[in-house]
């Protein structure tokens, strides 16, 4: 594999690593002979010795993260499925509009919210850990929330719920996204970003068959079910993970001012990091307008009842489940051996737009059941690699939480504007899907053209 070029993450100074180093550089065992441990460690074996000596074993910081992962990515994604069936069940006219007033004020929330959840994480001195308290905040926060909304049939009262509850829910998901960036070595996050994606593929499956089966059952089931899952798999990552207490000299400097003042990157002396948000953006703005959109495109432009169109949603989930399980893992296991991360950026970002083109021609089942297929290949190795690529131009480790919150960002500001704009493209009637598909994968594609311009980085 070629080795990464460094940054200020990857080589950051760390006084476990010099220990580590030191203890494989130790005096000669006899005359004229050295240990096996004298030879020089390569920069992998480096790095794997740092990250050992402070975060733990990453094979098993691996493992805990892939446990997490399961109920995480159950209720990230499929809280707008969800939202939608118990809108639609409450008044179907209405279900658009204030699913996308609820999704839009979210998310312009979380554009406030996760970046300091995040740079506040990258200063907690608690002996818990800077990751474990902000896991355990958001998703007892969003649990609550989201049972409020099982209960009311109040469209002010369930926007409100939805929009606190989100936004606890993924700043809580960001703070455990930072643990494969800080606890794995950059030679194994292409593996491990694959396998999150992977169970995110069948995290959506299993989302959206657990809202098909209880949206005739229980609205509170059906709203609270996917928050108690990512609570019970995050236990044994908050309980076994070594989430280290840091000191004073480990955060970053400065108080509170020099926080926010630090609060976004600066594009122009980070142009890599800029260019990467801006093209994850765009691919974000495609995502939000097609899955955030698609049940709603069940029941308006197919004329699918709630219980049918979560059937439908399962079903096609569990379709792509297998495509996106070869993709997840073969597009992870490629950036790893190869060391190429751009190409397929781009070549993700292509093949979303395809998946996009066909959904705004459709107008049956089957033809929107090929453009869910093709979106099925893009979309998971995209999430894949262009998460490594993130980790690959982060400007600092002291700042990794932040950074990383920074480019969940990228992924949630798409989520502001696609619903805020979404009810004007698609009409009156809410069914000029060509529209907003159409114009969706124009933006994924001018994405794809923006990976060139990313320097240092294959």
């Amino acid at each position: 594999m070629t080795t990464p070029p460094s940054t200020r993450y990857e080589g950051a100074e760390d006084p476990h690593a010099s220990a580590v180093v030191a203890e494989n550089h130790e005096a000669p065992t006899g005359e004229g002979t050295y240990s096996a441990q004298a030879a020089p460690m390569s920069p992998e074996e480096e790095e794997a010795a740092r990250i050992t000596a402070k975060f733990g074993n990453p094979r098993k910081t691996i493992w805990l993260v892939l446990v997490a992962a399961i109920g995480g990515y159950i209720m990230m994604m499929g809280m707008g499925t969800a939202l939608q069936l118990r809108l639609s069940v409450i008044d179907e006219g209405l279900a658009t509009l204030v699913y996308s007033r609820a999704t839009s004020l979210s998310a312009l929330l979380m554009l406030v919210v996760v970046p300091i959840v995040g740079a506040l994480s990258d200063r907690t001195l608690l002996r818990f850990g800077r990751r474990r308290p902000w896991i355990v905040g958001g998703y007892l926060v969003a649990f609550a929330c989201f049972l409020v909304i099982g209960y009311s049939t109040s469209s002010i009262v369930i926007i409100g719920a939805y929009i606190v509850g989100i936004a606890s829910a993924q700043a809580g998901f960001n703070a455990y996204s930072v643990i494969p960036v800080e606890g794995v070595p950059a030679n194994m996050r292409g593996r491990i970003m694959g396998f999150m994606g992977l169970c995110g593929a069948l995290a959506m499956s299993a989302g959206s068959y657990i809202a098909g089966a209880l949206v005739d059952i229980s609205t509170i089931l059906l709203m609270t079910v996917p928050p108690a899952l990512a609570i019970i798999s995050a236990l044994p990552l908050l309980l076994l993970y070594k989430d280290p207490q840091h000191s004073r000299e480990e955060i970053p400097q400065g108080g509170t001012l020099d926080m926010f003042a630090h609060m976004f990157v600066n594009p122009v002396k980070q142009p890599n990091f800029g260019i990467v948000w801006l093209a994850r953006f765009l691919a974000g703005a495609g995502m939000a307008a097609f899955l955030g959109f698609f049940v709603l495109y069940l029941i308006i432009g197919l004329h699918m009842s709630p219980a049918e169109a979560g059937a439908q949603a399962g079903h096609l989930s569990l379709m792509s489940a297998p495509v996106s399980i070869v993709v997840f893992i073969g597009s992870g296991w490629i950036s790893d051996k190869l060391g190429m991360l751009k190409p397929l950026v781009a070549l993700a970002a292509i093949i979303m737009a395809v998946g996009l083109i066909v959904a705004a021609t459709s107008t049956t089942v089957a033809g929107f059941t090929v453009a869910w297929m093709i979106f099925a290949v893009g979309q998971p190795m995209y999430l894949t690699v262009d998460l490594a690529l993130c980790a690959k131009v982060l400007p600092n480790e002291a700042d990794a939480g932040k950074d990383m919150a920074v480019f969940g960002l990228a992924l949630n500001l798409g989520n502001v504007l696609v619903p805020a704009v979404a009810p004007t493209l698609l009409g009156p009637a809410s069914n000029n899907y060509p529209l907003l598909w159409g114009t969706a994968a124009a933006l994924v594609f001018a994405g794809a053209l923006l990976m060139p311009f990313v320097r240092g980085v294959k």
